[in-house]
């Protein structure tokens, strides 16, 4: 009986903690689980490596930043702590099918 609730609850829990994970053409929206800090090409994941569809985010799923070196940092740093509270972004990238370029990023759940 307990092992039935726990499988469960495990259950619920992984289908409605994706629930926040989606993309569209030129937006993905989740949690940054993933930071890359290199020089000045930083990159992000979010949750399940999801990417916008029409942009290449790899294997793996990551989006880089587009801008200057200061304003591709600048982003980073917004993404850096979202990651660390835990909330849900959606980012905005390129529709070129190239490399996936992040232009805008939206903090978009928890901030209540």
């Amino acid at each position: 009986m307990k092992s039935a609730l726990i499988l469960t609850i495990s259950t619920l829990f992984f289908i409605f903690g994706n629930a926040s994970v989606s993309a569209g053409p030129t937006w993905a929206q989740g949690k940054v689980t993933s930071l890359l800090a290199h020089g000045t090409d930083p990159a992000i994941r979010l949750s399940n490596n999801i990417s916008p569809d029409n942009c290449d985010g790899g294997v793996y799923g990551w989006l880089r930043f587009s801008g200057t070196p200061e304003d591709r940092n600048r982003v980073y740093a917004t993404a850096l702590a979202m990651s660390l509270a835990g909330k849900t972004v959606t980012v905005y990238t390129n529709s070129d099918g190239s490399s996936c370029r992040i232009n805008n990023i939206q903090i978009t759940g928890g901030l209540n």
